[in-house]
Parts: structure tokens; sequence; C-alpha cells
């Protein structure tokens, strides 16, 4: 029996057997597999770039811990104090984290990065799974910035390494917020 390749949607993380797809037949994500010699895959539409809104809703929703703690803490517990208190902050800290994930791959300008490091970040942990954390540098301007991609908790470690490339796309008036394109699954 032939070995068969599984294509991994990083929008979704929906798997498809090795075929010629070139968008997700679940939320029309592009599929990275034809990747070139150098590894990196085909370089990043130009801006603004639309998102499947299956990836955005689970950016901003569904795999946002303090979004869904914000809301839980608020919409249940209107009626009282504390809660909603607490729930209106962390449901604004998760809206900013997501959204300083969607902005620079909605807007963001590429560039080529490299992955400086791969780890578990052992202080976290769902259902006995501790996430990966990638950091990766890039270069904008003369200037080498550091950024990372946390919480991911498929084996990203098995595909990836230290040292490989990968396309990065930054806010050009705030390079400080990147994301990784296409995202890591």
């Amino acid at each position: 029996m032939p070995f068969e390749t599984i294509i991994h949607c990083t929008w979704c993380k929906s798997q498809f057997p090795d075929t010629k797809l070139s968008n997700c037949s679940n939320c029309g994500g592009t599929l990275e597999y034809s990747f070139t010699s150098d590894g990196l895959g085909p370089e990043p539409p130009n801006a603004p770039r639309l998102l499947p809104p299956k990836f955005k809703r689970r950016i901003k929703y569904t795999g946002n811990v303090m979004t869904l703690i914000g809301i839980i803490f608020t919409i249940p517990f209107f009626w009282t104090i504390l809660f909603p208190i607490i729930g209106i902050f962390c449901w604004r800290r998760g809206n900013k984290t997501a959204n300083d994930e969607l902005l620079p791959l909605e807007q963001g300008k590429a560039t080529v990065g490299e992955i400086i490091d791969i780890r578990k970040d052992f202080t976290q942990s769902l259902n006995g799974q501790s996430p990966t954390v990638v950091e990766f540098k890039f270069e904008v301007g003369g200037n080498e910035m550091i950024g990372n991609v946390g919480n991911i908790y498929d084996s990203v470690h098995l595909t990836k390494k230290v040292g490989d490339k990968l396309w990065v796309v930054y806010m050009p008036n705030d390079p400080e917020k990147s994301s990784v394109w296409p995202p890591l699954v």
C-alpha cells in the first residue's frame, strides 16, 4: 500500500489526502502544500488579505481563552458587580490579543523570517498536553525583530525545526505586531 500524504489546512485544521486542491473545501483558506525548494512556500498575497471566517472566529472567540472567560463572567453574571468587571477586563484583553494577531495577517507586509527556537510551554496544559511556542526573527529596516507564536497544541515541532525559513507578515508602522504566514497548525 503506497504512503499517502495528508494536507493540513492551517486555517481551520481540516485534513485532506494529497490532492490538487488549492483551497480548503471546509473554510475556503489556501492550502499551502506546494513548497518551493527553500521550504518557504508561496509568498503571501498583497494586502489586504481576506482570511477565512472560521479562522477569524477561532482566533477571536472559540480558541481564545481570555475572550471565553470574559464572555462567561460577563453575560451570565451581568446582575452582579464583581464578575462583569473581571469579565470585561478578560474580554478586552482577549480581543486585543486576537486583533494583534489578525491585523498583520490581513494588512501586514511580508518578509522572510527564520525560526530561532521551538519549545514546550510547561506553564500551561490542556488535556495533559503542553503547547508549543515557536520563536522567530525577521529584519525590518536593518533592525532585527523577534516574534513568537504560542499556544500551538498541534505537533508543529515534528514539521518545523530551528533554522527553517518562514514568511512573516508585520505592520510597517509597528513591527512588534507580527504573525507567521500561513499560521502554524
